[in-house]
């Protein structure tokens, strides 16, 4: 035989035999288990037990809980469950609802998320949400006890200011439709759900006159009530308004509204949601000061009027004021449309600072923004609005109220 004959035979047989080899091998690797590989790898220090339960106490669960306006997050495992969308709503500032961006004022009552509780979230959702640092219950003789479960907690039955000096329940037969659109809250139906602001007042019975140092509010049904305003119908002083995520408002100390004789409460409550038929009897409670304020509180009124033609969508409202002022809060009237309110002031030298940018603010969930600490103003500034609506919405042409809460120099409570 030709030695190169058999050398050709040889390199054949060695090629099908390896392609046979190949062939054996993709087999096997379709029709033996494979070891499972998981989807998520936890490559975070960020715990459920630690830093997300400590989030969700300061931001969430006073709407997030069995009977309140949205899906409970309290335990670990409604909250893991729902971790993509906290993720998603974190990461586009839609959640917390809190329209005041950070640099423009400190406010006692902010609900956003500081960059680095979004960094929190993200970092948890994206890690397989751990619970906590990996220690278990072995269920031996001499094991340490259980560890216990940690959860977020909410007790919307407590008073955060203490017992109230007065109660007073505002009586479902006392609630009467109102306009749908107009101050001091404003709303129009969601495409969802329908939205509704309705009026109570109360007769306080008062034979004198009496300081009120702060309120604190509680509906009966936390899932039909997004907000309530508290005015006083004789005056038209702002008393302060109930969100979820504050449901008291306090005066700084030594300050207090004075309720005269005689006068009446009114609280203008917005309902939203198909529960809003539901929303009942709520009970608001009142503190009283020992003695009259030395300065008297009052509201300053702005309202914010439409440029003109050559500034679509535009509202601007300004007053120069006429005594030394200290601002206590503000509460833009908020209409579908509205893109962002400004408020600053500028001092006859031309120094300007700005009191408040807000941007994106949700018609549903209309807020105060109270200062953690009061802005002093002095004479002669030049308080300015400026609020920026969508052109085509159809109410800004109208003009817009702003409320601001105040004291002011020479203006006495005694």
């Amino acid at each position: 035989m030709n030695p190169g004959t058999r050398t050709g035979r040889t390199a054949r047989t060695t090629r099908s035999r390896g392609a046979l080899w190949i062939v054996c091998r993709a087999a096997a690797a379709l029709l033996l288990p494979q070891a499972a590989l998981p989807h998520a790898q936890i490559t975070t220090t960020v715990q459920f037990d630690r830093e997300i339960v400590h989030i969700l106490d300061n931001h969430c669960v006073m709407c997030h809980f069995e009977t309140g306006p949205a899906f409970p997050l309290l335990t670990y495992e409604q909250t893991y469950s729902a971790r993509w969308k906290i993720r998603q709503d974190a990461l586009d500032r839609h959640m917390a609802p809190w329209a005041a961006v950070p640099g423009y004022g400190e406010f006692a009552n902010s609900n956003g998320l500081t960059q680095r509780e979004i960094d929190f979230l993200v970092s948890w959702a994206e890690s397989f949400g751990p619970r906590n640092n990996g220690e278990v219950y072995t269920a031996v003789a001499d094991a340490p006890a259980a560890p216990r479960v940690i959860q977020a907690h909410f007790d919307p039955d407590r008073w955060a200011l203490g017992p109230p000096d007065l109660r007073l329940a505002l009586a479902a037969d006392t609630v009467a439709p109102r306009p749908v659109v107009g101050p001091p809250l404003a709303s129009t139906p969601h495409p969802d759900a329908a939205a509704e602001t309705r009026r109570a007042t109360v007769d306080l019975k008062l034979r004198s006159d009496r300081w009120l140092k702060a309120l604190e509010y509680k509906p009966r049904d936390r899932r039909a009530v997004h907000a309530v305003q508290f005015t006083i119908q004789e005056t038209g002083q702002w008393l302060g308004t109930w969100t979820p995520w504050q449901g008291f408002t306090s005066l700084p100390e030594g300050l207090a509204h004075r309720l005269p004789a005689g006068s009446h409460l009114v609280a203008d409550t917005l309902y939203y949601g198909p529960r809003r038929d539901q929303g009942g009897e709520g009970t608001l409670g009142l503190y009283f000061a020992d003695q009259p304020s030395p300065h008297a509180v009052s509201s300053l009124i702005l309202s914010a009027k439409a440029v003109g033609p050559g500034s679509p969508g535009k509202l601007l409202a300004s007053t120069t004021l006429d005594a030394d002022t200290t601002v206590l809060a503000v509460q833009p009237e908020v209409h579908p449309g509205l893109q962002s309110v400004e408020v600053f002031t500028r001092t006859p030298e031309g120094s300007r600072q700005v009191l408040l940018f807000a941007k994106a603010i949700p018609v549903a969930w209309p807020t105060p923004y109270i200062y953690s600490t009061p802005v002093a103003l002095h004479k002669g500034a030049q308080l300015t609005v400026v609020e920026h609506y969508d052109a085509a919405a159809p109410d800004y042409s109208s003009p817009q109220q702003i409320r601001f809460m105040a004291t002011s120099a020479g203006a006495h409570g005694s």
